[in-house]
Parts: C-alpha cells; sequence; structure tokens
C-alpha cells in the first residue's frame, strides 16, 4: 500500500549514506579565517575526479548535505558536478567543524531521501560514523578526499559497508 507507514519504515530501511571528508585544502594561517580556507589546486583536481567515483560507486544519491566551511563546500559542489547537478546540495550546520552527532543525527532523521551524502570534517564526520553504526573500537580516520559508506539496517543501526580511500575512489572513476 503506498505511503502507508510500513513502506515509509522499509524505505527509510533502505537508506544508504556516503560520508565525505572535503579535499585537499590550504593550510592554517592567522591572514585567513578556518571558514575561507578553499581547496587547494590539487585539491581541485583529486576531487574532480574522486567525484567521478563516488558518482559511479553511489549512482542512486539524492541529497548532498555539506557543511557552509568553503572547502566542505567546493567538495560537496564537484560531487553534485559528477552528477550532472542532478544532485542538490543543501548546507547545514550540523556538519561544521561545530557540529554534533546528535545534530547530524536529528537532521537524518528528518530527511526522506535514501541516498544522502554528507560532506565535512574530521574527526567529526569519523565520530559521526561510530556513532551511526556503532564502532566504538574504531581507530581510524577519514583521508582527505576519502569516504565511509554505510547502509542502514535497521530503525537507529547502520552497518559500515566500505572505507573508500581517495585513491580507491580515482580508480573507480577511472574503470
Amino acid at each position: 500500500m503506498a505511503g502507508s507507514k510500513a513502506d515509509d519504515s522499509e524505505d527509510s530501511a533502505r537508506r544508504v549514506i556516503l560520508i565525505v571528508r572535503h579535499g585537499i585544502a590550504e593550510e592554517r594561517t592567522e591572514d585567513k579565517p578556518d571558514s575561507e580556507r578553499s581547496l587547494t589546486k590539487t585539491g581541485h583536481a583529486r576531487m574532480r575526479e574522486n567525484a567521478r567515483g563516488i558518482a559511479r560507486l553511489f549512482p542512486k544519491a539524492e541529497l548532498i548535505l555539506s557543511s557552509p566551511l568553503l572547502r566542505a563546500l567546493q567538495t560537496a559542489l564537484w560531487v553534485s558536478r559528477a552528477f550532472k547537478k542532478k544532485v542538490e546540495v543543501e548546507v547545514t550546520d550540523a556538519l561544521a567543524p561545530e557540529g554534533s552527532m546528535a545534530e547530524v543525527g536529528a537532521l537524518l532523521e528528518q530527511r526522506k531521501e535514501r541516498g544522502v551524502i554528507l560532506v565535512g570534517h574530521e574527526p567529526n564526520l569519523t565520530e559521526t560514523m561510530r556513532h551511526l553504526a556503532s564502532q566504538a573500537g574504531w581507530m581510524g580516520d577519514l583521508k582527505k578526499g576519502g569516504c565511509y559508506l554505510l547502509r542502514r539496517e535497521e530503525e537507529n543501526l547502520y552497518l559500515l559497508e566500505s572505507l573508500l580511500t581517495p585513491r580507491i575512489l580515482r580508480l573507480i572513476a577511472k574503470s
């Protein structure tokens, strides 16, 4: 029965989340606020390639949520371009460095899209992955331009399906 509560819970149970760390950015300096640090020339080039890999890996993406910081927003825009701009970017403070897992979790609960890409910063992204996938012992972190792929198994539990390095994403883009 379309639109029933059972259908809604079945749809949300099939949710897939791709958590992406922003690309290589300018170094921190006292002259420039952290929020204005841009991707470097190399960061732009690699994210363009990484984004192609993301689009091949995750063709059913429906939404990109991004931190408002420039380097994350630039990363999110490369990902959107790889989807030929068919997947829109929405900015949210929940993915800013000051954001919290609780804010990201609440934001995800409000959304109905099944294919969601989150773009932000470390260590927040790994903490979010650990929280969603109950990976309390996870000791790694995400490389710039890399991503975690999570698949929803039940109401409040996701399975960490893949950790994809930037190099792997670029190889996927070329395949």
